[in-house]
C-alpha cells in the first residue's frame, strides 16, 4: 500500500512539473510546433479573426480515430494481509483527442504480505482473507490536459493527463463482484505511436469473507465488507490506424 501511495503522489508531481520554458525547447523544435507569428498577427489585427489562434491546442502526437492496444504490470492494494501483483492488457478507441473508451483486464498473482507472515509466526494462526484473482471491465477516458515535460533541458517529452471512470467484474475466492471505479493517469509519448502509461484507479466492491481459522466453520461465509482497492498500473501502449499523424 505504501508503494502505491508513493507512486500516486509521483503521478501528481509529474503533472505539476509539466511546464517548459521557450529556452528548453531550443531552436531545433519540430516544424509542427512552431507558432506562425505573422499568420496569427494577420488574422487578428488585419481581419479581426481570432477563431483559429489555437496555439495551446497544437498537438504533435494525435489520437483521434485511432485504436490503442496496451500491456501492463500492476500493484493491487486490496487487503493489508495480501501482496497482489497483476499483469494484463487493454484495447480501446479514441473518438477525439479528448474522449476515448477501452476494455481491459488483468490476472492477479497473490502472496501473503509481511504483515500476514508476522501474524502467522507470532499467533500460530492465519487471517480471513479473500484473494482477488482477476478483473475484466470497461472505462471511458477523458484527456483534459496535453503538455510537455523538459528532460534535463535536453529533450521535450509530450504527454496526456487523463481522467478515468467505468466498471467491471472482480473475480475472487468467494465469488465475482461488480466493481465501479474512477481514476487518473498520464500517457508519456516515446514516439508518435508508442507511449508509456501510468494509471491509478480507486475500485470498490462488496465481498463475502470465508472462515479460514475456526475448524468448525471452515469454508462458511462469516462476514461481508466493502473492499476499497487501490490499483496502480504501469505499461506501454501502441496507437495504430486513423490515417497519418
Amino acid at each position: 500500500m505504501r508503494t502505491i501511495n508513493l507512486c500516486f503522489f509521483a503521478l501528481f508531481a509529474l503533472t505539476l512539473l509539466a511546464t517548459v520554458s521557450p529556452a528548453a525547447a531550443g531552436s531545433k523544435s519540430d516544424d509542427n510546433e512552431r507558432v506562425q507569428v505573422d499568420a496569427i498577427k494577420e488574422k487578428y489585427w488585419a481581419r479581426g479573426d481570432d477563431s483559429e489562434l489555437g496555439v495551446v491546442q497544437n498537438r504533435l502526437y494525435t489520437k483521434v480515430g485511432k485504436v490503442e492496444a496496451g500491456g501492463y504490470f500492476g500493484l493491487i492494494g486490496s487487503d493489508p494481509f495480501l501482496s497482489v501483483q497483476s499483469t494484463g492488457g487493454s484495447l480501446g478507441y479514441h473518438f477525439s483527442e479528448f474522449l476515448g473508451v477501452r476494455v481491459f483486464g488483468w490476472k492477479a498473482r497473490v502472496a501473503p504480505s509481511q504483515a500476514l507472515l508476522t501474524f502467522e509466526a507470532t499467533r500460530g494462526a492465519t487471517a480471513n482473507t479473500n484473494e482477488p484473482r482477476s478483473f475484466l471491465g470497461g472505462e471511458a477516458s477523458a484527456s483534459i490536459m496535453y503538455g510537455k515535460l523538459s528532460l534535463l533541458g535536453k529533450k521535450i517529452l509530450y504527454y496526456d493527463f487523463h481522467l478515468l471512470g467505468g466498471g467491471g467484474a472482480t473475480n475472487t475466492e468467494t465469488g465475482t463482484y461488480f466493481t465501479p471505479f474512477f481514476g487518473l493517469g498520464q500517457q508519456i509519448y516515446l514516439s508518435k505511436s508508442v507511449s508509456f502509461v501510468i494509471d491509478y484507479r480507486l475500485m470498490a466492491y462488496h465481498e463475502n469473507i470465508v472462515e479460514k481459522v475456526i475448524p468448525t466453520k471452515l469454508g462458511q461465509i462469516v462476514d461481508e465488507r466493502t473492499n476499497w482497492t487501490n490499483a496502480l498500473t504501469l505499461g506501454v501502449s501502441v496507437l495504430f490506424g486513423g490515417g497519418e499523424q
